[in-house]
């Protein structure tokens, strides 16, 4: 078991459905282990703010007493990053130039909200055994 200073920073996992945002939230509840939820890369394009916004709201009313943070990658779409800080998605990720993430980042601010930049380290739940290393990723080093 790791130390309780080096397990208080949020592990990420890669959710794509609510199925596995909720398996995350379980987990992570079970262990005592704050997690990241983001998107699969660019998936504000094809998922959609909103649909994003519910799963992690589903998954958030069924693991209430879980620890977790939410991400939706938005590729390079800076639009559809602006329309996921109206729907109330609490972080975004976004590729472009610094001017263009700059705005996105100052509007975020502005409504308490955050710009994320991928994480180096995250367990995809789509991944063949990610279920299977689940508890291990939650409770090893992942950041």
């Amino acid at each position: 078991m790791m130390a309780e200073a080096e397990t208080t920073f949020p592990a990420s996992v890669v959710v794509h459905d609510l199925s596995q945002a909720r398996r995350v939230l379980r987990a992570a509840r079970q262990v005592d282990r704050p997690v990241h939820l983001i998107s699969a890369k660019g998936a504000g394009a094809y998922l959609g703010p909103a649909l994003f916004k519910e799963i992690i709201d589903q998954a958030r009313e069924a693991e209430p007493s879980a620890r977790a943070t939410c991400c939706l990658d938005c590729g390079d779409e800076a639009g559809t990053a602006m329309n996921a800080l109206r729907h109330g998605v609490e972080g975004v990720s976004l590729d472009g130039s610094q001017d263009v993430i700059a705005k996105v980042r100052d509007a975020a601010e502005q409504k308490g909200q955050r710009l994320d930049p991928r994480p180096e380290k995250a367990l995809d739940m789509a991944a063949p055994d990610s279920s299977a290393v689940l508890e291990a990723w939650l409770l090893g080093d992942t950041v």
